[in-house]
């Protein structure tokens, strides 16, 4: 009966949290545009990529929220094989817009999912009808990654791959204590007695997982990082069943295994329907 009530908590417990946090079910990559000194008037950003291809998703499917004027110049932009990838379709999807969100005197751009390009200029086309193109060409590192545009200079300057790793991991690691730590409880463990071990198990496997994601990303892009977190998320799980049987305390050794293991597969799910569900989340 004890059983069967844990197993019915855990079930609602994880489609409540579904729309709510994602924890570290695999973190995709994303490109954060910060455009200062941006136009006055009305514009339209875009990430131009030197691939062509054929059955390309279509990025975006309701174009007549947009201006026809400033959309049609940007679509059919198409110079020495460069072309907008939002509006022309990538081989994979990436989830994002054209029009930026006014953050102080800065315009800010998002755009995420596996088809963020790892090699990327941006353009910009206002609505009178000028075309600005970036100067340079980012080959980036981070697996999230924030990059400045001066308007005025055309130049693109990504921040450090250093702060860019440790705010992911600032960003995961605590998502992943709150959800692991509710379960710890639905299954019966004092988070009093066992915190330190608790704390201290999942630091070491977040640490693991970001140096993986990070030296994957720097050394092959950010599909070669996806590809190596499947493998490694599984030997996270294999590390913390050995651990937290060893170290948690309270009840028997198999509880403690059934609780590693349920913990990882609700993050898992939790984070699979968040982005299904709620796409938004990965901006």
């Amino acid at each position: 009966m004890k059983k069967s009530r844990i197993i019915f908590t855990i079930i609602v417990f994880t489609l409540v949290l579904s729309n709510v946090v994602y924890a570290d079910i695999g973190p995709k990559p994303s490109i954060e545009i910060i455009v200062k000194n941006p136009p006055e008037v009305e514009y339209y950003l875009d990430l131009l990529v030197d691939y062509e291809g054929e059955s390309l998703y279509p990025n975006i499917r309701e174009e007549d929220k947009y201006s026809a004027d400033i959309y049609n110049i940007l679509k059919n932009y198409n110079l020495d094989g460069w072309r907008p990838a939002m509006v022309t379709g990538t081989k994979v999807p990436i989830f994002g817009d054209i029009i930026g969100e006014k953050d102080g005197e800065n315009m800010v751009h998002s755009f995420s999912y596996i088809g963020v390009p790892d090699r990327f200029k941006i353009i910009i086309v206002t609505s009178d009808g000028e075309t600005i193109v970036s100067e340079n060409i980012i080959e980036r590192k981070a697996f999230k990654s924030k990059v400045y545009f001066d308007y005025n200079t055309k130049k693109l300057k990504e921040t450090s791959i250093v702060l860019a790793y440790i705010m992911q991991f600032l960003a995961t690691y605590p998502a992943t204590l709150l959800i692991e730590s509710l379960i710890l409880i639905l299954f019966g463990f004092s988070l009093k007695k066992n915190w330190k071990s608790f704390v201290l198990i999942n630091l070491i496997t977040q640490i693991l997982l970001t140096f993986i994601i990070f030296g994957a990303m720097y050394k092959q892009g950010s599909m070669a990082a996806i590809f190596f977190y499947i493998p490694f998320e599984i030997i996270i799980l294999i590390i913390e069943a050995k651990l937290f049987k060893k170290y948690l305390l309270e009840h028997s050794e198999s509880r403690r295994v059934a609780f590693a293991i349920v913990a990882n597969i609700v993050s898992f799910l939790i984070g699979a329907a968040a982005m299904i569900f709620l796409p938004e989340l990965y901006f």
